[in-house]
């Protein structure tokens, strides 16, 4: 299914911001891509993986240059480095390579990861995962990613890693994970919500490996980001039908508020919005739908909060680096 992609400042600077730090041959290096939910981390990865991996026609024989993981919940709702070690080995016996479709042509950046959950329901998989310990997987994939010149590995839902057990600290994570990259001589890049700051606070080791991309959001007070939201905006718009032809343009201060200057926000808004318009039999969205589809007051204050707590850890990273650097 042919998806048209809207690119627009925030994701643009991201990517170049990763595909800089890409280009870092630092064996074991960490690069944290940092945004809200709904940024669009996931599309971010999903155009970083081809340009960093290269033409597959260069690729030598049984080379996977990269793979892409999930860093899901699974044991009681907390971060089981077991599963992940099974992911990890998954996709570097059975690699996805989805990643290198045409992204215009796929309806689903994360179709990589759903084939993936369907593959772990395998009689094979189930068995493995049963029968192998956490250390017999670890050294698996240690093996075969050596075997494969794998050279990064890419971790989405990376704030997963932060829900542990009370005696478990999530930096006592990212330095395994650490060591693996760099046993491995592999780039580790993990995605995440402002949570995920939990993986490198405390720990210095850490933070000096590390590089941190922020995929930023639009913040009306600031005049340039003002012009990019409005863009974006209609941009979005110009899929849905509205009572006048600048009834968003006009209420922009109403989307900005629905959507805390978040792209994925943005897009859900004016689904909701258009979601009301049909369920009324309308030809078109009019204000009222666009004031009825903003979230309830609870909602709204933790998705502000939420921008609240990514501005404050993009201003003391940006802080950081001046300074330790």
């Amino acid at each position: 299914m042919r998806r048209r992609m809207i690119l627009h400042p925030a994701f643009e600077g991201a990517l170049a911001g990763l595909l800089r730090a890409l280009k870092t041959d630092v064996p074991g290096q960490l690069i944290f891509v940092i945004g809200l939910s709904g940024a669009g981390k996931s599309e971010i990865r999903y155009a970083a993986m081809p340009e960093f991996a290269g033409d597959p026609r260069t690729w030598r024989k049984g080379e996977i240059p990269a793979i892409a993981v999930r860093a899901t919940p699974s044991d009681r709702s907390n971060f089981s480095s077991k599963e992940f070690a099974s992911r990890l080995y998954l996709e570097i016996l059975e690699p996805s390579l989805a990643w290198l479709n045409e992204r215009d042509m796929v309806e689903d950046a994360d179709r990589g990861h759903i084939h993936a959950e369907e593959r772990l329901t395998d009689p094979f998989w189930r068995n493995l995962r049963s029968h192998y310990t956490e250390h017999q997987l670890r050294a698996s994939f240690e093996r075969m990613a050596v075997a494969r010149h794998l050279r990064g590995i890419f971790v989405e839902e990376a704030a997963s890693i932060t829900y542990t057990q009370s005696r478990k600290h999530p930096g006592d994570h990212m330095v395994n994970y650490m060591c693996l990259a760099e046993e491995i001589a592999a780039t580790l890049v993990l995605f995440g919500v402002p949570r995920m700051a939990a993986l490198w606070e405390g720990n210095a080791e850490i933070r000096r490996r590390s590089r941190f991309v922020f995929v930023d959001r639009y913040r009306l007070q600031e005049k340039e980001d003002r012009i990019s939201f409005g863009r974006l905006a209609v941009s979005l718009a110009s899929g849905y039908r509205f009572s006048r032809a600048d009834l968003l343009q006009k209420n922009l201060a109403l989307a900005y508020a629905a959507s805390a200057g978040v792209c994925g926000e943005l897009k859900g808004y004016l689904l909701r919005a258009d979601d009301l318009r049909a369920g009324e039999g309308l030809e078109a969205i009019n204000k009222r739908h666009l004031e009825e589809a903003i979230y309830s007051t609870k909602e709204l204050d933790t998705l502000h909060r939420d921008a609240e707590a990514f501005d404050a850890l993009r201003a003391s990273a940006a802080v950081s680096s001046l300074i330790g650097h």
